[in-house]
């Protein structure tokens, strides 16, 4: 029995439109094994920065792609308004499903329409395309950054932050949110995006037999309007967060394509249609391709030069800052709570680190069979280390494998080790106080650590009679480009509600990052993993309020926060 794996973003439409085509193959195969598999992508991460200036709506597409190329799912389900123009090698849009109604939609509380919206409305976007028109049809309108899932948006809208929301009508058609649109907006005012209410289906290239199973679910129409819209786009050299947008439909027998580019200050708006006779792939194809050339000739080329340049990046609503310090694979869905929460977080990682190995490291890891514990200082303890391990002939059998906390464990855990770990607390004071760490004669233990970490432990477990080696597998610096984050969210922040550090270096290292904006940084509020995290910042000269977590993993944290 055949299964198939669809990869789909986590969110809401994503997984509507997982769902009706998994429907859909179920209709024509019956014996067909669907399953989805959801993911969160970059983009999703990312909800704290504008997509212009994250890299674009590829950002939502480039983990499902993964998981493709890797034979981890066999499909990936696409909205075609966010797929870039250029796929990855082996990869290919086989599939695109009848098109949904293309248009924009306002939805809004208290007005009917874009007309009725007064001088000054807040309106919610995170498009380009929609910003250039409607602000050269509706100049006094204020447009907004908006970011989020469909659900999320509507709800920023209900909070009371915009007047009113721009959205596809496709998504809220699909969501059962028809009751919320007061007005469907004529493409003549706000030409729709490339391939907007199109669901595409991706899959590899050499997948015959996948390719055959979708090739029911295929509409042709909406293939060739897609052709056309892509293929202008193609030519443009543009992608999926600039101003351009085109449309492509069936009137009279014939193609009728119209494409736009705009300035996104609302200057400037240059339009081209054209019709065809020729109703196949080529022939909507080289009808895009004339529109293209069309606006180029008008100007259109140096329009998305200086978009490229300059990019424009909407205003924000403005919430209070919260600095995550952590390093990013570490983060989790952090800045996603944070986001919902209605806090702007901010990214300013302390730690930049990188492996070393030198002539005594060497030596003590051809030793690894001799250990009786082998202790994990940390995550990077882990990331770096774990590896070194198994490429020295693994873990030895009869060696006891300890963390310094749960969540250094739970970092083994995924590499297959159930580590030993406190309790109680976390850290080394915590590991030194178990009560098999107190009598450490006839043991030889390997700390794996940093260069710049803590000496005591070690020296601990020597007066404890222990014989211990260090393997110093890593060394921690300063980010490059984290000084000027932390002067921007400094700089351009009305209030930091909270800066989460999770060791004592972070703290050193942030402190050195604030260079002359230290002692506004010292005045801000500081979430602490630890006691020894916040008795340390402390005597650096932190004079705000601290809260301290129970440890410092990401849960923790935030619960110490929102206390």
């Amino acid at each position: 029995m055949k299964t198939i794996r669809i990869a789909t973003r986590n969110s809401p439409l994503a997984l509507w439109q997982a769902n009706y085509v998994k429907d859909q193959l179920l209709a024509v195969h019956s014996a067909l094994v669907v399953e989805i598999v959801p993911m969160t992508t970059k983009g999703d991460q990312l909800l704290d920065r504008s997509l212009v200036t994250a890299g674009g709506k590829g950002l939502f597409l480039k983990e499902l792609e993964v998981s493709l190329l890797e034979r981890q799912t066999d499909i990936a389900v696409h909205s075609m308004k966010d797929v870039p123009v250029d796929l990855p090698r082996g990869l290919e849009i086989s599939v695109v499903c009848e098109r949904e109604d293309p248009r924009d939609a306002m939805v809004s509380n208290n007005y009917q329409n874009l007309y009725a919206l007064p001088q000054g409305a807040r309106v919610g976007t995170s498009s380009l395309r929609r910003v250039a028109q409607l602000k050269h049809a509706f100049p006094t309108l204020e447009f907004i950054e908006l970011r989020g899932n469909v659900n999320t948006r509507l709800q920023k809208l209900d909070n009371g932050d915009y007047d009113a929301i721009i959205l596809a009508a496709a998504g809220l058609l699909r969501l059962g949110f028809a009751d919320r649109i007061k007005q469907y907006i004529n493409p003549e005012l706000c030409l729709p995006a490339v391939g907007q209410g199109i669901v595409g289906i991706e899959c590899r290239s050499d997948d015959a037999t996948t390719k055959a199973l979708l090739a029911p679910l295929h509409s042709m129409q909406s293939a060739v309007f897609l052709a056309a819209e892509r293929a202008m786009n193609a030519a443009l050299e543009g992608g999926c967060q600039v101003p351009v947008a085109g449309y492509a439909q069936l009137e009279a027998g014939k193609i009728r394509m119209r494409g736009l580019v705009g300035k996104t200050d609302g200057s400037q708006v240059l339009s081209s249609l054209a019709t065809g006779t020729d109703i196949s792939i080529q022939g909507a194809e080289h009808l895009g391709q004339t529109v293209a050339e069309d606006l180029l000739k008008q100007g259109a080329g140096e329009i998305l030069a200086s978009v490229y340049r300059e990019p424009l990046v909407l205003n924000t609503i403005s919430r209070p800052t919260v600095i995550l310090t952590r390093q990013e694979q570490f983060l989790g869905n952090t800045a996603a709570i944070l986001h919902r929460l209605d806090y702007t977080p901010t990214h300013v990682p302390t730690l930049a680190v990188a492996a070393r190995q030198d002539a005594e490291l060497v030596e003590v890891l051809q030793q690894l069979d001799t250990f009786t514990d082998i202790i994990f200082v940390s995550r990077n303890a882990v990331e770096y280390g774990f590896p070194l391990i198994q490429n020295n002939g693994g873990l030895p059998a009869h060696a006891r494998v300890m963390a310094v906390g749960a969540e250094t464990a739970k970092q083994l855990f995924r590499h297959g080790v159930n580590a030993h770990f406190p309790e109680q607390g976390h850290g080394a004071e915590a590991l030194l106080m178990v009560d098999t760490m107190q009598d450490l004669k006839n043991r030889k233990l390997l700390i794996m650590r940093g260069e710049n970490g803590l000496d005591w432990p070690a020296d601990e477990m020597r007066q404890r009679g222990g014989e211990v080696f260090e393997a110093k597998i890593y060394r921690i610096g300063l980010p490059s480009q984290s000084a000027s984050l932390l002067s921007a969210a400094i700089k351009n922040s009305q209030k930091i509600e909270g800066v989460f550090v999770h060791s004592q270096q972070s703290v050193n290292n942030l402190l050195a990052l604030a260079g002359s904006q230290v002692d506004e940084l010292l005045a801000t509020k500081m979430v602490a993993g630890s006691d020894n995290i916040a008795g340390h910042a402390r005597k650096l000269g932190w004079q705000g309020e601290i809260l301290i977590a129970e440890s410092p993993s990401n849960k923790h944290m935030m619960i110490a926060f929102s206390r």
